[in-house]
């Protein structure tokens, strides 16, 4: 009997509150780091092509040109190039991170009544609720699919609303929206009491962005994703290393050792007479680095026909023992003779 007089009277005072109180608006925003994020299904055709010719996905996703500038047919195109945004049939979403944003409500006169990082909002006492909308990740397609995931990383005031009030503010009624895509939980979404607020839209910067496609259930046994960004991600067979005194048969790019006690391995460029910073263009002017030993690829990455490196090796092991051959030579020669012998 007491509990329902208690009951009558909580009601009764939250009734004359909701009486007396004069309507008005609050307005709500939350800002922070955020960004776009897409995520669709690809081809398995379209990933190797790509991987085939190295072609930079980051650049393909920003420049409307590049399919054209790069001669990709239309069956090659996961999408239309400058428009990655369009690969979206598993996920897609703009907010702010629910690991890095902060939310907050101001009064009819501009006061700050409640601020909090979203990230210290657990949904219960004092907090809004939380409520996931969408949940997708690369494993929830079978094995071997194709998935692209696109970020245009950004930050700034990612939503920015009004809630028109009729009783009193109560931040428990508040529920914040959010769409979980590959593990990363952006909120995007508010209502108020059962009312969606609209979002006026806010102002953001973009601060980066990262692309790439995804083999479904590859790390599984790895724990590595396998995956197709730009020719980085690919990982060629090596030859073995070699001895300055063999000359690369091809020209371009090498991994390079330095000589000495602190020997360290680079990028260097062979130009078919010496060796220079992989970063720089052969000119007279251009200085000549040395080196110790070089390796290169085990495989000609741009043949039509399977390249046998066993047969390249061999003719690199005779360069190399005919160079032994002549060392030895000299240095069974006389020891008093004099240059030349």
């Amino acid at each position: 009997m007491g509990t329902q007089e208690t009951t009558k009277d909580v009601t009764a005072e939250e009734l004359v509150a909701v009486l007396k109180f004069t309507p008005r608006t609050y307005k709500i925003s939350m800002w922070g780091y955020g960004g776009e994020k897409a995520m669709g299904t690809v081809d398995r055709k379209i990933y190797d092509y790509f991987k085939h010719r190295r072609l930079d996905l980051s650049d393909y996703c920003w420049d409307s040109d590049y399919a054209d500038e790069n001669n990709i047919p239309e069956d090659m195109q996961p999408f239309p190039s400058g428009s990655w945004y369009e690969c979206d049939d598993m996920g897609h979403t703009n907010g702010v991170s629910r690991n890095a944003g902060t939310v907050q409500i101001e009064d009819e006169n501009g006061e700050v009544i409640y601020e909090r990082s979203l990230e210290d909002l657990d949904g219960c006492e004092n907090s809004p609720e939380w409520c996931c909308q969408d949940e997708v990740w690369i494993d929830s397609q079978p094995d071997s699919t194709v998935v692209f995931i696109g970020n245009s990383n950004e930050k700034g005031t990612f939503f920015e609303g009004e809630i028109e009030l009729t009783a009193p503010f109560d931040i428990e009624k508040l529920e914040l929206h959010y769409d979980e895509i590959d593990g990363e939980e952006l909120v995007n979404g508010v209502v108020y009491d059962g009312e969606d607020i609209d979002n006026w839209g806010g102002s953001t910067d973009g601060k980066s962005s990262d692309f790439g496609f995804y083999i479904a259930g590859s790390q599984k046994n790895t724990g590595k994703w396998e995956k197709y960004t730009n020719l980085d991600d690919i990982e060629y067979p090596m030859t073995e290393w070699f001895s300055k005194k063999i000359k690369p048969v091809r020209l371009g790019n090498y991994m390079v050792k330095t000589a000495g006690k602190h020997s360290y391995t680079y990028q260097a460029r062979w130009t078919g007479t010496r060796w220079i910073n992989a970063w720089q263009e052969e000119t007279p002017e251009t200085e000549e680095i040395k080196i110790k030993e070089w390796q290169g690829l085990a495989i000609d990455p741009d043949a039509d026909v399977e390249w046998d490196p066993v047969a390249e090796l061999d003719k690199l092991m005779i360069e190399f023992d005919q160079l032994v051959k002549q060392e030895v030579v000299v240095t069974e020669r006389d020891p008093n003779a004099k240059w030349p012998f």
